[in-house]
C-alpha cells in the first residue's frame, strides 16, 4: 500500500471518533451516500492511500490524467456533536481477495492509531423486482448487519431498518467492518440500501442509508441536495416497472433471469 498523508492527526484531539466506509459498488449506494456526507460536512481531506490490487488503470479528464486512490476525509464535531467522523471512499475496490485482506487491514490499522471503535459501512443490497416492487414506492428498506447485539438493536431501530437473517456480503464494503470487529475488538456494521441492479447510481437508496447513518453519528443534515437526482432514479423506476409489465415479468413465478436481481450479492 503506497500512501500520501496531508494532515497529521493527533488521535488525542478526536472525541469518540467512527469510520463511515463508502466504496464502489452495485449502483454505488455507498460511494454516493459518503461523497455526499463528506461535501455536507466540508469534511478535511487527510489522506490518500493507493492499492496495488486497483485495476491498472488511469482516469483522463481534460486531458489531465490522475491515478486510481482511495481518499480519508475527517470532520471535527460541532460542540453539540458526539462523534468526530473518518470517512473512506475509493475510485474502486480491490480486485482480489487476498488485495481485500490487506486493504482492510491497512485502513483498520489506521483507524486504531486514531482511537476509532466503532466503524460502519454503506452499501446496496441488491433486490429481485417482484421483492422489490412488493415495498414500493415506499422509502428503500436497509439491510443492517452488526458486530454484536447491541450494536444490531441500536441500528435496526429505525423505520425501513430490516435485520438481515442470512447470506452473503460480498466485497469490501461489508468486508472492512467485520474484520475490524473479528481481528481489532472494534464493533462494526452494515447499512445495505435496497435498490435494483439495473440502476447505475442510486440516489434514492444512497439518502436512506446516509439518513440513518446521519442520525447514529448524531447529525443533523439537509438532505434536500438528493432531491433532483433521486427523481430522476423514481423515473427510471417507474420506467423499469412499465417495462417489465409489458413483458410480462412483473409478479410472475417465472420472471426471466434478464429481469430478475440476486438476493443474496450485496457490494
Amino acid at each position: 500500500m503506497y500512501v500520501r498523508k496531508f494532515v497529521d492527526v493527533d488521535s488525542a484531539s478526536l472525541r469518540k471518533p467512527l469510520a463511515i466506509i463508502g466504496l464502489p459498488g452495485i449502483a454505488n449506494v455507498g460511494r454516493i451516500a459518503v461523497e455526499t456526507l463528506v461535501r455536507l460536512l466540508d469534511a478535511e481531506h487527510i489522506m490518500d492511500f493507493y492499492s496495488s490490487d486497483f485495476p491498472p488503470r488511469v482516469f483522463v479528464k481534460d486531458g489531465i490524467a490522475h491515478f486510481p486512490k482511495s481518499s480519508v476525509h475527517m470532520y471535527h464535531a460541532a460542540p453539540d456533536e458526539p462523534h468526530d467522523i473518518l470517512i473512506l471512499t475509493a475510485d474502486f475496490q480491490p480486485t482480489s481477495s487476498g488485495g481485500v485482506f490487506e486493504y482492510a487491514d491497512f485502513f483498520v490499522k489506521e483507524m486504531v492509531n486514531l482511537n476509532v471503535r466503532e466503524m460502519y459501512a454503506l452499501a446496496a443490497y441488491e433486490q429481485g423486482y417482484e421483492e422489490f416492487f412488493n415495498s414500493y414506492p415506499a422509502p428503500s428498506r436497509v439491510y443492517i448487519s452488526a458486530s454484536s447485539e447491541e450494536l444490531l438493536e441500536r441500528v435496526s431501530g429505525h423505520e425501513g431498518a430490516v435485520t438481515t437473517k442470512e447470506g452473503l456480503i460480498n466485497g469490501a464494503n461489508g468486508f472492512i467492518p467485520v474484520w475490524a470487529a473479528t481481528m481489532y475488538d472494534m464493533e462494526g456494521a452494515c447499512l445495505l440500501g435496497e435498490t435494483l441492479g439495473i440502476i447505475k447510481f442510486d440516489y434514492r437508496a444512497a439518502k436512506r442509508v446516509l439518513e440513518i447513518m446521519a442520525d447514529l453519528a448524531g447529525l443533523t443534515l439537509d438532505f434536500s441536495v438528493f432531491d433532483d437526482n433521486v427523481s430522476q432514479v423514481v423515473q427510471f423506476i417507474e420506467w423499469a416497472r412499465s417495462e417489465i409489465a409489458q413483458k410480462g415479468a412483473y409478479f410472475q413465478g417465472s420472471e426471466s433471469t434478464d429481469f430478475k436481481g440476486s438476493d443474496r450479492y450485496i457490494g
